[in-house]
């Protein structure tokens, strides 16, 4: 892969490489810096990679996150809820949602939820069997809605096929995006406050970008590891 076709992949896929490693560090400054690092790592391996493999590019952000975070110290871990304000506020809000569920947990639902990632290519990030990654968003999801609203049941949704197959974890990309669209418009009469608020949260979360100085801070630390690897190159062929 050329740079031009490297900067386009990166630059394309930037708020949702960032998205998912700060819910897996929860912590701006962290995030930023093991984004920087999984870029420079993908930038040394560019040419066994394709420009549209963004399994790779997850793989490696989710081995350098999760040594980073196995190196803070128990206290440093223990409560991230002061760091969540520098965050977007509705990626603040998801951090929140899914605070009590395991990593694991809250990380594949990241993965679905925010990044559009396919069940396959869940299952190949987190290394689960797909029947698993459907378990685990189902759990999700139901303990989601309850937090946003416990006085409604999940059971009361078999009248709608899809938003039941999408409560069982078992709903496609497909029928995902036709639910999102139609909590947009907020034309599906039998949803409830809570499917609509959790559905509004993922659009929101799907769409927002980084903030602004995170992506000056990665766009100026992309053109560093670029030049530095270009002198690099240049002084192994006349050193």
């Amino acid at each position: 892969m050329d740079k031009s076709h490297f900067n386009t992949f990166i630059f394309s896929n930037s708020d949702k490489i960032y998205h998912y490693v700060y819910c897996l560090v929860k912590d701006q400054e962290e995030a930023l810096d093991v984004v920087t690092l999984t870029i420079e790592e993908c930038w040394e391996k560019r040419k066994i990679f394709s420009h549209t493999d963004m399994i790779f590019v997850f793989k490696i952000a989710r081995k350098l996150a999760k040594l980073r975070v196995a190196k803070r110290k128990s206290k440093e871990f223990s409560d991230y809820a002061n760091n969540l304000a520098d965050a977007n506020p509705v990626l603040a809000r998801f951090c929140s949602l899914t605070r009590d569920l395991s990593p694991l947990q809250a990380e594949v639902m990241c993965l679905r939820a925010m990044v559009r990632l396919s069940m396959d290519d869940i299952s190949i990030v987190v290394e689960q069997g797909i029947n698993n990654v459907q378990s685990i968003l189902a759990v999700v999801r139901k303990a989601i809605r309850a937090r946003i609203n416990p006085t409604n049941v999940v059971a009361d949704l078999k009248t709608n096929e899809v938003l039941f197959k999408y409560y069982s974890g078992k709903s496609s990309l497909k029928d995902e995006e036709q639910l999102r669209l139609y909590f947009s418009r907020m034309d599906l009469s039998d949803a409830t406050g809570a499917d609509r608020e959790l559905f509004q949260l993922f659009i929101k979360v799907g769409n927002a970008p980084m903030p602004t100085v995170c992506s000056d801070y990665l766009l100026q630390k992309i053109k560093e590891i670029q030049e530095r690897n270009w002198w690099s190159s240049l002084l192994n062929i006349f050193g």
